[in-house]
């Protein structure tokens, strides 16, 4: 592909940032961006050589419409750099901030009921007329669900990273370049064993767990991993076959994927933790360590309730809180229950201050029993 050739006001000063970029050893795999500002400044006919608010303001709202917060994020983070170098050299730039960061992506949990149904699809879909992506793919979801994976984690562990004897898998130089050990179940070593034998009996240690084959248009992958493109695709297959429907989103938006299955795990931990009776800030920190995660802080926004958590919360607790507070009257009920005239009459002689509002019956959602 040919590479872009600079024409800008700024045109020099954007060779000299990149050669000096590439002399700190960056590759600069964000180029992009200073081309999408070189092509604004000529379509503009800017010939002054600075960057004014206005300018700028302009062409990030150009170039970034449509784009979601962390990659507005990207562009200025990328362009900061950028305009660091030009004031070394005495040019004048405006430095914007970055972009409040909202909460703009939820991520699907599935449901322990859309979990049986995707489980029993994959089960029974038929991605070729051969056994070993089904397995494949069956297996992969597996550990993505049960060990709360990330799908580049899963699709690049090898042979000798999977300890079955011990029940640990091992993450190498996953995000943030850290390493990681992930217990597993035993039933998902039941499964991990039988497709082990089966598939990677007598390969060498460093094959990879999910390695591609040579059948059709995949002929030149053989002896590389899988690819996320091949299990998003078939991952949509499954969702289609367990009814579990895509919703319409704006372009760009992420949409329900395989790492929604990540996110899955984490609640559904929390939930498993909360059923038993144990307090969720207690396994936290724990969950935290297992998936990988930075710090608390990207964990624990997994204890916001779902519909799902809800509602074993609400039994749970009228169940524990029953015969613990004192009743209402009992005139209050039967109140209720007559006309509207003689209840509002009866109600002000004798108990005025504890009538119920008749005007919000049927306005909020019944909380189960």
């Amino acid at each position: 592909m040919k590479k872009y050739i600079f024409t800008g006001v700024l045109k020099d000063e954007m060779n000299g940032f990149l050669k000096m970029r590439e002399s700190q050893g960056f590759k600069d795999g964000h180029r992009f961006i200073l081309e999408s500002l070189d092509k604004y400044l000529a379509s503009q006919e800017i010939f002054k050589k600075a960057l004014e608010p206005t300018v700028v303001d302009s062409w990030l709202a150009y170039a970034c419409t449509g784009q979601s917060t962390s990659s507005k994020n990207g562009f200025i983070s990328y362009y900061n750099s950028f305009s660091k170098y030009l004031k070394v050299i005495d040019i004048d730039v405006f430095v914007p901030e970055h972009v409040r960061v909202h909460e703009e992506y939820v991520p699907y949990i599935f449901s322990e009921q859309e979990m049986a149904r995707i489980f029993e699809a994959v089960d029974a879909i038929q991605l070729k007329s051969y056994v070993k992506p089904q397995a494949q793919f069956s297996i992969l979801l597996r550990i993505l669900y049960g060990c709360g994976l990330r799908l580049g984690e899963a699709l690049a562990l090898t042979k000798r990273d999977a300890d079955l004897d011990s029940g640990v898998l091992f993450i190498y130089d996953a995000k943030d370049h850290r390493d990681r050990l992930a217990p597993i179940d035993q039933t998902l070593i039941t499964a991990l064993s039988l497709y082990s034998d089966y598939f990677l009996r007598g390969k060498p240690d460093d094959a990879w767990f999910f390695e591609s084959d040579m059948e059709g248009k995949i002929r030149n992958c053989i002896g590389k991993p899988r690819t996320p493109k091949w299990a998003q695709e078939h991952f949509r297959r499954v969702l289609n076959n367990a009814g579990v429907d895509l919703p319409e989103l704006p372009r760009k938006q992420r949409n329900i994927c395989l790492h929604c299955l990540r996110h899955t795990f984490i609640v559904h931990s929390f939930r498993k933790q909360d059923l038993a009776g144990i307090d969720n800030y207690d396994p936290a920190a724990s969950i935290s360590v297992y998936v990988g995660h930075y710090g608390l802080t990207g964990t624990q926004r997994y204890l916001r309730m779902t519909a799902e958590n809800s509602i074993d919360i609400i039994n749970a607790t009228n169940e524990y809180s029953k015969n613990m507070f004192p009743n209402p009257s009992d005139k209050v009920a039967d109140i209720i229950e007559k006309p509207r005239s003689s209840a509002v009459s009866e109600a002000v002689q004798s108990e005025p201050e504890y009538t119920p509002n008749a005007c919000s019956k049927g306005l909020f959602p019944e909380v189960p029993r």
